[in-house]
């Protein structure tokens, strides 16, 4: 935190009269207050609404109370303006400048006007962003990162210290790893916790500390650590989109930056529904040995204005402290659909939490992979589909003959079944014409329960029978599929090499479809008009 430290230092010697800091470490603002107060010769206070004011004792590292019955949020401007070479904390004071309390917010405004000779700075310290537009203009935020790599380091010789453990020259390096993206109080719970169950901290303890920073991590809300058990064997077809994710999953490995390249940034999936895309994000994270972290977007949205912006600078700050990483967005168009009518609708937070995301993606440089996907393309902000964001935009699309048997195989696999010798694959692959993996996987599902219901082994006729009885989105979406085909072929690289099959025509059949099914994809409402 050396950065953030002396980027304090700076900014109060450059008469700045109002600093915010957002962070949830409130012992490590404190300690680099108290060094900023220690190198520029001036006294540092605190307050807080239980509390009221106290003074840092430099000599014995600790606060002294000077007056507890200056609780009320006036009182510690009173106590601001009648000293000079004073440093003022005011802690968790967010509450106090909301548009009910329009008398602090002037406080606030008056103390960023005062003179530069009395040498007074004002901080005010929360866990998340919330500062009225009164004041954007007169303070200045700092947001401290997750602690890196070296300050882990400190946190576990100060915890092998308390429990008494002799201190490694050289720490297992995967434990403290293991412990990026928590705070520091978190750290050291994770690493003490560790200990106590097992009696040591060696990199034996990684699941022990991993599993601390899950349940801290679905703590947020809108992100889920996910333990894939997927790899990428086990989703049929898609040999381009593999091949390119071998080569790009080099770029992380030593020597490569060396060699000219830059980390991956991102990739779009886009297609049919039940075509493996989702699959495929969680393969990554087994094929690259990567945590993968799954964004909800829906649940970044919250109901407190500048909520939500929050919430997306948390999510993307606890995958780059965790980096490398993998953050997976499944159908990441349900999130942004609202984007064209977002300043009617929201106040314009929708177009504001895309505007953050998508910054993010152009300008970051820790080596967070994300792989976002999507359904419906006619939902996505052209934004999101600019090359630059993302590596690469993929297209991904029915499986042909030969990767529904792969597919087929695979599934059959799974159930404990053998399937080169027990079935006809071929059979079974030209028989389910259209259909996605998905489907497949619902087909033998549905078989398995006919075979055990009549007490007999799985047969192909069970799975040809599951079949007969589908009707696959090729049917139901037959328009809306090769709309979506058309769009893709010069606007995205096709995830199979394979050439797709052309879907049946089924003109005569009396099948009930709904209004998404028929007028999802924009293209076919222009050929309506």
């Amino acid at each position: 935190m050396a950065q953030e430290g002396q980027e304090l230092i700076n900014l109060i010697k450059a008469n700045t009269k109002i600093i915010q800091i957002i962070s949830y470490e409130t012992l490590l603002i404190h300690a680099n207050l108290a060094n900023a107060a220690s190198e520029l010769g001036r006294e540092l206070y605190l307050w807080d609404r239980v509390a009221g004011i106290k003074k840092w004792d430099t000599e014995n590292r600790s606060w002294v109370m000077i007056d507890e019955d200056a609780r009320q949020p006036e009182r510690p401007f009173s106590f601001f303006d009648e000293h000079k070479d004073i440093i003022l904390l005011l802690e968790d004071f967010h509450p106090d400048m909301t548009e009910n309390q329009p008398q602090n917010i002037k406080r606030l405004r008056n103390a960023a006007m005062g003179g530069n000779e009395q040498n007074r700075t004002l901080v005010l310290s929360q866990p998340f962003r919330f500062l009225p537009r009164e004041l954007e203009k007169e303070v200045h935020i700092i947001e401290l990162p997750p602690p890196s790599y070296e300050d882990l380091e400190v946190i576990f010789k100060n915890v092998c210290e308390s429990f008494k453990i002799p201190i490694p020259d050289d720490p297992e390096q995967d434990l403290i790893e293991a412990a990026l993206g928590l705070t520091i109080m978190e750290a050291e719970k994770a690493f003490s916790l560790a200990y106590i169950k097992s009696g040591q901290l060696t990199s034996a303890e990684v699941p022990l500390v991993i599993r601390e920073k899950e349940n801290v991590i679905k703590k947020s809300g809108y992100l889920e650590y996910f333990h894939p058990k997927e790899e990428l064997k086990d989703v049929g077809g898609l040999d381009t989109l593999k091949d390119w994710l071998a080569k790009r999953g080099r770029a992380f490995e030593k020597g490569a930056a060396d060699f000219g390249l830059t980390y991956p940034r991102g990739i779009l999936l886009l297609g049919i529904p039940g075509t493996g895309k989702s699959l495929t994000a969680k393969a990554i994270g087994n094929l690259w040995h990567f945590p993968l972290l799954r964004l909800d977007m829906g649940k970044i949205f919250g109901g407190i204005v500048g909520e939500s912006e929050s919430n997306i600078r948390g999510a993307l700050n606890i995958a780059e402290a965790i980096a490398p990483s993998i953050l997976w967005i499944d159908e990441i168009e349900k999130a942004m659909s609202g984007i064209s009518s977002s300043g009617r609708s929201d106040g314009g937070t929708t177009s504001r939490v895309l505007g953050t995301f998508l910054t993010w993606m152009q300008e970051k440089t820790k080596p967070v992979f994300v792989v976002a996907t999507a359904n419906d393309i006619s939902q996505l902000p052209p934004e999101l589909l600019r090359k630059g964001r993302v590596d690469e935009i993929f297209f991904v699309d029915l499986p042909v003959e030969d990767e529904r048997k792969e597919i087929i195989k695979i599934h059959l696999q799974k159930k404990n079944r053998k399937p080169d010798d027990d079935f006809d694959l071929a059979k079974l692959a030209q028989k389910s014409k259209g259909f996605s993996g998905a489907e497949l996987e619902e087909a033998v599902k549905e078989a398995l329960f006919r075979a055990f219901d009549e007490g007999r082994t799985l047969r192909d006729d069970d799975i040809l029978n599951a079949i007969s009885k589908t009707f696959p989105l090729a049917r139901t979406m037959h328009e809306t599929i090769s709309e979506m085909r058309k769009w893709a072929q010069s606007r995205a690289v096709a995830a199979s090499s394979k050439t797709p099959e052309p879907l049946d025509e089924w003109q005569n059949d009396n099948i009930p479809k709904l209004r998404q099914e028929t007028y999802s994809n924009p293209f076919l409402k222009a050929k309506e008009k």
